[in-house]
C-alpha cells in the first residue's frame, strides 16, 4: 500500500511539474509576441517621422493593422501631415483601428479641415471607428465566420444602436478563438472567398433591438435575432434574449445602452452552441 501511494504521488508531482513547464512555455511564448508586437509599433512609429511621404504612408497603414491602443496616438498626431496621401492612410488607419480615443481624434481633425477629400473620408473613418474598426482577419483556429446585421426598432439613432450591437458582439466573438466576425462592409463575393480558402462555416445573424418597454416602472430589452448561414442564407435558429432592469421608471439611456450590450453577447453564446451542433 505504501508503495502504491509512492508511486501515485510520483506521478501526479511528475504531471504537476510538466504543467508548470507548458504554463511557463505559453507564458514566454505570449510575452515574446507581445514584445514583438511593441517593437514592430515602435519601428513604425520612428518611420511615421520620415522625410520620404511613402515611408510615412505605409507606416501609417500597417499601424492601424495592428489593433494595438499603441498605434492611436502617433497616427493622431499625424493627421495634419503636409501630405495628402500620408494623412489619408492616416485617418483609415485610426478608423480601421475603432478605438474612442482615435474616434475622438478623427473629429477633432474634422473641424480644423477644409479639403473636401479629406473631410469626405474622415466622415467615413469615424463612422468605420464609432462601430468598432475593422475586426481582424480570422486567425489559425478560427472555425465559425460570422456577418452581423442590426435593425433598430427604438427610438434612439440607428448607428447609435448598431454600434452598440456590433461592439458587443465582436468583443464576445473575438474572444472566442474559434470565431471570427465579418467586416461591415463586405461584399457577398468577399465572403464567399474568404470562407472557402480559409474552409470556415459562415453565419450572419440578424438582429432587431425591439422597443425599450417601460411599463410596471421597469425597463425591459429584447433582441430577436435569426441565425442564417452565411452568404447563401438559410435559416439555422432563432433567439430573443430578453433583459429587465427593475426600478427604472423613466428613460434611461445608460441602462438601455447596458442591457443592449448584455443581450447581444448572450446571442453570441447562442450562436456558438447552435453552431456546434451543426
Amino acid at each position: 500500500m505504501s508503495m502504491a501511494r509512492h508511486s501515485v504521488g510520483s506521478h501526479f508531482r511528475t504531471g504537476f511539474r510538466s504543467l508548470v513547464v507548458a504554463a511557463a512555455v505559453c507564458l514566454t511564448a505570449l510575452f515574446m509576441s507581445s514584445t514583438a508586437l511593441a517593437a514592430k509599433i515602435d519601428d513604425l512609429i520612428k518611420q511615421l517621422a520620415s522625410d520620404d511621404f511613402r515611408v510615412r504612408t505605409q507606416a501609417a497603414l500597417a499601424l492601424g493593422a495592428t489593433y494595438d491602443n499603441a498605434a492611436v496616438r502617433p497616427l493622431c498626431g499625424k493627421t495634419s501631415d503636409s501630405n495628402q496621401t500620408v494623412k489619408l492612410a492616416v485617418i483609415a488607419a485610426l478608423g480601421k483601428l475603432g478605438k474612442e480615443d482615435g474616434t475622438a481624434c478623427l473629429r477633432a481633425a474634422r473641424k480644423k479641415e477644409s479639403d473636401g477629400t479629406v473631410t469626405a473620408a474622415i466622415d467615413k473613418a469615424i463612422e468605420k471607428s464609432f462601430m468598432g474598426g475593422d475586426p481582424p482577419s480570422p486567425g489559425s483556429s478560427a472555425k465559425w465566420y460570422v456577418a452581423l446585421q442590426v435593425t433598430n426598432k427604438t427610438s434612439r439613432p440607428n448607428l447609435e444602436v448598431e454600434a452598440l450591437v456590433r461592439k458587443a458582439m465582436q468583443e464576445k466573438l473575438l474572444a472566442n478563438s474559434s470565431c471570427a466576425m465579418a467586416p461591415r462592409t463586405e461584399t457577398n463575393q468577399q465572403a464567399t472567398d474568404l470562407i472557402k480558402n480559409r474552409k470556415l462555416k459562415g453565419y450572419l445573424l440578424i438582429a432587431s433591438v425591439e422597443p425599450f418597454n417601460y411599463s410596471g416602472g421597469n425597463l425591459t430589452v429584447q433582441l430577436k435575432v435569426t441565425m442564417w448561414t452565411y452568404p447563401e442564407r438559410a435559416l439555422k435558429a432563432e433567439f430573443g434574449p430578453k433583459l429587465t432592469q427593475q426600478g427604472a421608471p423613466k428613460p434611461d439611456v445608460e441602462g438601455e445602452s447596458l442591457l443592449i450590450k448584455m443581450a447581444s453577447q448572450t446571442s453570441v453564446d447562442n450562436l456558438t452552441k447552435v453552431a456546434a451542433s451543426l
